[in-house]
């Protein structure tokens, strides 16, 4: 019986050495795997700081691209980047957050060249028109955006838009349509002959109104601006066979299969004597 007791406390010893001796050995592997975490995070807030002030990171140039209406001095002002600024510690969230604060700025990249070189790609906004509204002129870009209001410092020759609410937030199919032509006209010479359009009238009722430095005034409706540009093209070729190739005229082209040619004198005499000259064409 009292070796049977024995035995038995033997037993219980061992177990709880054996815990012991388990749990000595846990501690001991935590406090291995702290020290290494330690150790590790010291070092690597060592060599951050130690990056951060090396001078062999102190940024020595910085280089935009892509500006055409702004500067590089206008950019490097936006920027705010200080002289011998670390590359490594420049946020350039910040940076690009700054630059596309200027309504001309569309899109803005701010890139590292390591070790010392920073890199401000700039895309800007390409202004398509002028929009008029209540005696003040607005700068609308391609997409028919409506970027900033006309300053003094901006210097631009552009055509003139009216009609249009500037503060709508959404445009219409007629305005987008109305924007291609505008940029056909503008950028194609295969309609060079119309000349350069100086204003364009949007009316979401009647259509779409040009006029151009030529003394066209041309009403083009609501729809199929190419296919009414190239009757335009034969309309203008008989005038000139005609003899009436200069001239103010007003082309009424809005239905296609009659179109209307009449002299800007002929029509303001129509309009107080409701009569005068026409041409079918």
């Amino acid at each position: 019986m009292r070796e049977k007791i024995r035995v038995s406390l033997e037993a219980k010893k061992n177990r709880l050495r054996r815990r012991l001796i388990g749990a000595l050995g846990e501690s001991i592997g935590a406090l291995a795997l702290l020290a290494a975490a330690t150790f590790f995070s010291v070092l690597f807030i060592y060599t951050y700081n130690y990056l951060l002030s090396a001078s062999y990171f102190e940024i020595k140039e910085i280089s935009v691209r892509g500006v055409k209406e702004l500067t590089e001095k206008d950019i490097l002002a936006m920027a705010k980047i200080q002289p011998r600024s670390n590359i490594l510690a420049v946020s350039t969230d910040v940076v690009a957050g700054r630059i596309a604060a200027n309504p001309w700025v569309k899109h803005i990249y701010v890139g590292r060249e390591l070790p010392d070189r920073l890199v401000l790609d700039v895309r800007e906004r390409t202004p398509i028109a002028l929009l008029k509204q209540a005696g003040n002129f607005y700068l609308m870009d391609r997409e028919g955006v409506v970027f900033k209001k006309l300053s003094k410092g901006d210097d631009v020759d552009l055509a003139i838009v009216t009609g249009v609410n500037v503060e709508a937030k959404v445009q219409s199919a007629l305005m987008t349509e109305a924007l291609k032509l505008l940029e056909t006209l503008s950028t194609s010479d295969q309609h060079a002959l119309l000349g350069t359009v100086s204003e364009m009238h949007i009316d979401e009722l009647f259509g779409l109104s040009v006029l151009t430095d030529k003394g066209l005034h041309l009403k083009l409706g609501r729809e199929n601006f190419a296919g009414k540009l190239h009757q335009l093209q034969i309309v203008l070729s008989d005038l000139e066979m005609r003899g009436m190739k200069n001239g103010h005229l007003f082309v009424d082209l809005a239905d296609v299969s009659k179109v209307t040619v009449q002299r800007k004198d002929a029509l303001e005499k129509t309009q107080e004597q409701k009569k005068g000259p026409q041409y079918r064409i």
